[in-house]
């Protein structure tokens, strides 16, 4: 059996595991992602990584299919490039591809995290069984990846998906990425942490902390995952309408902090505002590989690429 690295870049760590075609990570490690030593040093510890995984395995490139990279921000996958990314300041124009490639003599694919993520969820999760399949991710941010006809949309400037940027509010709250309305500003687990401050309660800590006195009966908390429910629902019931998906799969860090009453809000929300036919053809599942997404989605980068038999 071949194997694969998975790197999941994100904002505060970076994952990198050694896993095969069934899912099963034989090796993990977490590094920081060392922002205030610039991308060159981040990069550099993650050479030394993915080095030490393979040498403690007693493996050679022979072993590996070759290596997935999931990162957020506008990933070129054609270029293998990183242009750039508001969670990753220093990070312009990075060459991952090349740098990986040359150091380690394998095929390197390269992926948005959400698109990355939503492979993840087509090959080892809840998207299955779908041929048409949207994958949302909400957690500090709002993100999602979209599968057509079982094959990933990036669309033409490699930013199709940003489900978080789509204004649903005109001229509402202002979004981190500057412009105002953002359904990300509404619906994240940055949002839900906000509406909890504006009660005036004592201070948690982000979504999680708001999840945790929710669940102890915390009206002003409950209202707070409600609110953004409904805005995710309105968003979802958009995604509906437009594409018709077979299924569409919830998954990030707000879900497994959410009282009930989240899930219940957001279809609620949805079947209010999508097309009735649109609401009826689409199941809305819960992602069932929470916790290795961007594990499992980079693994799946090179699975689904690599050519028939190499496996």
């Amino acid at each position: 059996m071949k194997y694969a690295i998975g790197v999941d870049i994100g904002g505060t760590k970076i994952g990198v595991v050694l896993g095969n075609r069934n899912g099963t990570l034989l090796v993990r490690r977490e590094i920081s992602t060392l922002l205030n030593r610039g991308a060159r040093g981040c990069l550099n510890q993650l050479l030394h990584t993915i080095e030490g995984i393979i040498r403690e395995r007693g493996m050679t490139s022979r072993d590996l299919l070759g290596i997935g990279v999931g990162a957020p921000g506008a990933v070129n996958s054609r270029k293998g490039i990183l242009p750039r990314s508001p969670n990753l300041p220093g990070w312009t124009n990075i060459p991952l591809r090349g740098i990986l490639a040359r150091r380690f003599k394998l095929p390197v694919y390269l992926a948005n995290d959400a698109n990355a993520a939503a492979l993840g969820e087509l090959m080892f999760g809840a998207g299955k069984s779908a041929r048409h399949f949207i994958y949302i991710t909400v957690s500090t941010g709002v993100g999602s990846g979209i599968v057509i006809d079982g094959k990933l949309y990036e669309g033409a400037g490699f930013v199709a998906g940003e489900f978080g940027h789509v204004s649903i509010v005109p001229d509402g709250l202002k979004c981190h990425c500057g412009r105002r309305g953002c359904l990300e500003a509404y619906a994240s687990g940055t949002a839900i942490a906000r509406f909890y401050g504006k009660s005036g309660k004592k201070k948690v800590e982000g979504a999680k902390g708001v999840g945790i006195v929710a669940r102890l009966g915390d009206k002003t908390a409950i209202e707070s995952y409600r609110k953004a429910a409904y805005y995710l629902g309105i968003g979802i019931a958009g995604l509906m309408n437009v594409l018709n998906p077979e299924v569409i799969v919830i998954g990030g860090g707000v879900l497994k902090s959410a009282p009930a009453i989240y899930w219940k809000e957001m279809i609620q929300s949805a079947k209010s505002h999508a097309w009735p036919e649109a609401f009826c053809s689409t199941r809305v599942l819960k992602s069932t590989i929470l916790d290795r997404s961007g594990d499992l989605g980079a693994l799946a980068l090179v699975f689904r690429n690599s050519a028939p038999g190499r496996t």
